[in-house]
C-alpha cells in the first residue's frame, strides 16, 4: 500500500516534466479567504471583535464586508466574485460573456487545497505559492493591532492545513500583523518555526499617530516599509532565511493615501468605465514607489542576505524604476551609505519578480529578465491564465530553453529554496 500511494505522488509531481520537459512553479496564485478562518481558527476570544475589525461574507452573490466596525466597500460591484471565478479551460470570452446580475460559482480550488491540486495537475503545474486575497486587500486596514495579531495567526494556521494536503507542492505564504512590529516579530518567530518559508508584505503606506495606528486619519504621520521602525523586523526576516514577498492589492475599498488604488479610481471615475482601474494599475504604482523608496534608502545594503520578491505588478516596469532611481539618487541623495549604482544592487542581488502570461518583454529581454523574472497564474482571479499561455507567448519570441525553463520554475525555485 505505501508503495502505491509513492507511485501516485511520483506521478502527480512530475506533470510538468512529462508535459513541457521541465518543471514548472506557478509563483503568484492565491486562495480566497473562507468564513471558517473566523468561525474555526480564530482564538475564540476573539471571535466577535474580530468580526467587527474585520469581516467578509458572501452569500447568493450578496457581499457583507465590515471594516473597523463601519460597513466596507466591497472588491466587486456586481455578482460575480472576479477573484474567484477562473478555473482550467476558461477563457476572457468565457469570463466576459457572465451575466454581472446572477451570482456564478467560484472555484472550489480557491479555499481547498486539494480541489486546488486538481487543477495544477490539469495545468500542469508542480508546485504554487499562495497569497491571501481578501487579507490582502482589507487586512492592511485594521485600526486593532491586537485584534489584527489574532486575525493574522488564524489566517496563517488555515492556510498552512490547507497546504498540508501536499506540503511539497503547495508553498504557503504566511501573514504578518505590521499595524505592530512587536507583534509581527512574535507571529513571524511562530511560523519560521513552523516551516513557512515566505512572508506577506503588502506595499501599503501606515500611519501612528501619538503612539497608535491610524489608517484612516489623514494628519497622521505616515510611514512606508522601509521606516526605521520596522528595521528590527526587516533583520529578523533576513536572520530567518524566508522570502519577504512584496505583493501589492488594488487598494481600491482602501483610504485613498495607504495605496494609489483609490486615488485611481478617484481620477477614473469622470471616464464612467464602468469597471474598476486600479486593478490593472495600482500594483504596479506601489511596487514602484516601494522599490524606489528602499533603493533610496541603502534597504537592500543594509540587509544583504534578505531575500526578496516582487508579485503581481508584472515586471516591465522594473529596468525603468531603476534608471529613474539611479538618476535621481545622484541628484538628491542624502545618505553616504546608499550606492549610486541600484541597477547594479539590484541585479547582483537577484530578487524576484513575477511575469504575466502575455508580457512579450520578459520574453524578448532575457539579457535582463532571465536571472530574475518568474511566471505567476493569478489563479483564481478572472484575469488568470495556465502555463500554455506563457509557453506560447515565450515560444512566439524565441526565448532561449535555458530561460524558459528560469523563468518557468527555475527562479523561483531558487528564491524559496524548494529544492532545500
Amino acid at each position: 500500500m505505501p508503495k502505491t500511494r509513492k507511485s501516485q505522488r511520483t506521478t502527480r509531481t512530475a506533470t510538468s516534466v512529462k508535459r513541457y520537459g521541465f518543471p514548472v512553479i506557478d509563483a503568484d496564485s492565491h486562495v480566497f479567504e473562507p468564513a471558517a478562518i473566523w468561525e474555526q481558527y480564530l482564538d475564540r476570544a476573539y471571535r466577535v471583535p474580530a468580526r467587527s475589525a474585520f469581516w467578509h461574507e458572501e452569500v447568493d452573490g450578496i457581499v457583507t464586508v465590515i471594516l473597523n466596525g463601519q460597513p466596507a466597500k466591497p472588491l466587486n460591484a456586481s455578482k460575480i466574485n472576479r477573484q474567484a471565478i477562473w478555473r482550467p479551460g476558461m477563457t476572457p470570452e468565457d469570463i466576459g460573456s457572465l451575466d454581472p446580475g446572477v451570482a456564478h460559482p467560484t472555484n472550489p480550488g480557491g479555499a481547498d487545497g486539494r480541489a486546488r491540486l486538481r487543477d495544477m495537475n490539469a495545468l500542469g503545474i508542480d508546485q504554487a505559492v499562495l497569497f491571501p486575497t481578501l487579507f490582502a486587500e482589507y487586512f492592511p486596514a485594521i485600526v486593532n493591532p491586537d485584534v489584527a495579531y489574532a486575525l493574522a495567526r488564524a489566517y496563517n494556521d488555515w492556510i498552512w492545513e490547507q497546504s498540508r494536503a501536499a506540503p511539497k507542492r503547495l508553498i504557503p505564504v504566511a501573514l504578518l500583523p505590521l499595524q505592530d512590529v512587536n507583534f509581527s516579530l512574535r507571529e513571524l518567530r511562530r511560523i519560521a518555526k513552523r516551516g513557512f518559508r515566505a512572508v506577506f508584505l503588502r506595499p501599503s503606506f501606515y500611519a501612528q499617530r501619538f503612539g497608535c495606528w491610524a489608517p484612516y486619519d489623514t494628519a497622521a504621520r505616515p510611514r512606508f516599509l522601509n521606516h526605521a521602525d520596522y528595521d528590527p523586523l526587516w533583520a529578523e526576516i533576513e536572520a530567518a532565511g524566508v522570502t519577504a514577498c512584496i505583493h501589492p492589492s488594488a487598494g481600491s475599498t482602501n483610504a485613498e493615501w495607504t495605496s494609489t488604488g483609490a486615488y485611481v479610481e478617484r481620477v477614473a471615475h469622470p471616464l464612467r468605465t464602468g469597471h474598476s482601474l486600479a486593478e490593472s494599475i495600482a500594483p504596479t504604482m506601489d511596487n514602484g514607489i516601494f522599490l524606489t523608496a528602499i533603493l533610496f534608502y541603502a534597504h537592500l545594503e543594509r540587509f544583504p542576505r534578505l531575500r526578496l520578491s516582487l508579485h503581481h505588478s508584472g515586471a516591465s516596469w522594473v529596468t525603468l524604476a531603476l534608471e529613474k532611481a539611479e538618476t535621481y539618487l545622484w541628484l538628491l541623495s542624502n545618505f553616504k551609505d546608499v550606492s549610486l549604482e541600484p541597477e547594479q544592487v539590484f541585479f547582483r542581488r537577484r530578487p524576484l519578480v513575477t511575469f504575466n502570461s502575455w508580457e512579450s518583454s520578459v520574453a524578448r529581454l532575457t539579457d535582463t529578465y532571465q536571472d530574475i523574472a518568474a511566471w505567476g497564474s493569478r489563479y483564481p482571479h478572472h484575469d488568470a491564465s495556465g502555463p500554455e499561455e506563457a509557453l506560447a507567448m515565450l515560444r512566439k519570441w524565441n526565448t532561449p530553453t535555458d530561460a524558459v525553463t528560469s523563468y518557468m520554475g527555475g527562479n523561483a525555485a531558487r528564491c524559496f529554496a524548494l529544492g532545500a
